[in-house]
C-alpha cells in the first residue's frame, strides 16, 4: 500500500522496489489511497503492477485501473474476451472510463493546490483543538496531507463517533473497508499492540474537495466539545 487509509502514512514502496528489482519477486502495490495526491512514478517506485480506484478522484465508483510493466505476468480471474487480450471478459465501460480520464486530468492539473488545502484544514483542525485544551495524539508519521488520524484519551469511539454524526461531523474509527466491523483497527494493532488505549480512542478525519477552512473550523470545534462533554461523563 503506497499510502496507508487509515492512518495516512506513506510506506517505503520505492526502497521496497529497490531491494526487489533485480530478483524474481512480481511487486504490486496498491496506490487508491495515494493517487491524485501524490506524485506517482512507477519508474522510481520500482513496482511492476500498481492499482487505482477512480471514486478517490471524485471520478465514477465501479472503475480503476492496473498498471503491468511489460513482460509482467498476469493469470486471469475471468476467462474470454479478446478486446481485453484475455486478461478479463466482459464489455468495458467505455462512459466510466471517459469520465476517470477527465477526473485524472482535473486531479493532476490541481494536485498541488488541493494538497496545499488538505495540508490547511489539517493544521487548522489541530490548533483548534489545542487552543481548546484538548490533548491528543497524532497517529502514524511520514503523512499525506488529506488523512489525519487522532488519539484522544479519555474518550470512548462508538459514542463519539455517534455525537459526531448527531453534530453533523462525518469520521470513522478505521477505514471504509472495515465499516461496520466490531474488531479494532488491524492498522492500529500493529502500530500499537492488541490492548492499546488508541485501539478505543482514535478517530480518522478525511479532507476533499468542496471543503472550506470555516467547514474545518466548525467540525474542529464540534469534535473539541464532544470531547470535553464525554471527558466527564
Amino acid at each position: 500500500m503506497l499510502g496507508n487509509n487509515e492512518v495516512g502514512t506513506v510506506q517505503p514502496i520505492a526502497e521496497i522496489g529497490e531491494l526487489l528489482k533485480d530478483t524474481d519477486v512480481t511487486f504490486h502495490t496498491d496506490a487508491v489511497q495515494a493517487y491524485g495526491v501524490l506524485p506517482i512514478d512507477v519508474e522510481a517506485l520500482n513496482v511492476d503492477l500498481l492499482s487505482v480506484s477512480a471514486h478517490k478522484l471524485n471520478g465514477p465508483k465501479g472503475i480503476g485501473f492496473l498498471y503491468q510493466r511489460k513482460g509482467t505476468p498476469l493469470s486471469p480471474i475471468l476467462f474470454g474476451g479478446e478486446q481485453e487480450r484475455k486478461r478479463r471478459a466482459g464489455t468495458e465501460n467505455v462512459p466510466a472510463i471517459a469520465a476517470f480520464a477527465k477526473a485524472v486530468e482535473i486531479s493532476l492539473a490541481t494536485m498541488d493546490e488541493r494538497a496545499a488545502a488538505y495540508s490547511n484544514y489539517k493544521q487548522i483542525f489541530k490548533s483548534v483543538l489545542t487552543n481548546e485544551g484538548i490533548e491528543f495524539s497524532e497517529n502514524g508519521g511520514n503523512q499525506m496531507p488529506h488523512v489525519l488520524n487522532l488519539s484522544l484519551p479519555g474518550i470512548d469511539i462508538e459514542s463519539f463517533l455517534v455525537n459526531l454524526d448527531i453534530a453533523g461531523v462525518s469520521a470513522s474509527s478505521g477505514s471504509a473497508c472495515t465499516a461496520g466491523s466490531i474488531d479494532p483497527s488491524h492498522v492500529l494493532v500493529a502500530m500499537f499492540g492488541e490492548k492499546a488505549e488508541q485501539l478505543r480512542n482514535s478517530i480518522r478525519f478525511s479532507f476533499g474537495i468542496g471543503l472550506t477552512e470555516q467547514q474545518i473550523t466548525e467540525a474542529a470545534q464540534k469534535t473539541a466539545q464532544i470531547s470535553k462533554r464525554l471527558a466527564l461523563l
